[in-house]
């Protein structure tokens, strides 16, 4: 009888074992897996640390390769941003939202009007320009994400 006991005993012990193991490694996983999705998707930041000049170095997923990458240069004190799209140089002023610092919205830039061999990515970042809602971090602190109302990254920029 007492061989019995020892016997399921020591059933419940290896069983409790397997049992704590699981537990342990369901602990391990979560903070990964919950640190993997934070690292993978861009967090909103506060608009104001765009202050100062960006290259554009990609528009709607299509990066730019040339020299003499456009860039804008955002005076956050001040709600304007100016800079060249590429040939023309444009002029605009932001608005900024205190409910949401992440939130701005880019007013429609004035232009110069010199007809250039590359129009395309000019007007495509003219048409983004006028599309973004808010900012979100990079992959490292030289980058930020101009986004959509719906949080698609329009323009990416990188600290000139």
């Amino acid at each position: 009888m007492q061989g019995f006991d020892v016997l399921s005993l020591r059933v419940i012990i290896i069983n409790e074992k397997k049992k704590m193991k699981k537990a342990i490694l369901t602990l391990l996983m979560v903070p990964a897996f919950v640190g993997m999705l934070f690292s993978c998707s861009e967090a909103k930041t506060d608009a104001k640390k765009l202050e100062g000049k960006w290259n554009i170095v990609e528009v709607k997923g299509e990066k730019l390769l040339k020299e003499g990458l456009p860039n804008m240069e955002f005076d956050m004190k001040d709600n304007k941003v100016h800079g060249n799209a590429g040939c023309n140089i444009f002029n605009s002023t932001v608005v900024l939202d205190d409910q949401d610092v992440s939130s701005i919205t880019i007013n429609p830039a004035a232009t110069t009007m010199m007809a250039c061999p590359d129009m395309e990515t000019e007007d495509a970042i003219l048409k983004a320009m006028g599309d973004v809602k808010g900012v979100k971090a990079g992959q490292s602190e030289n980058e930020m994400l101009l986004v959509d109302a719906n949080g698609n990254v329009l323009l990416v920029l990188s600290k000139n």
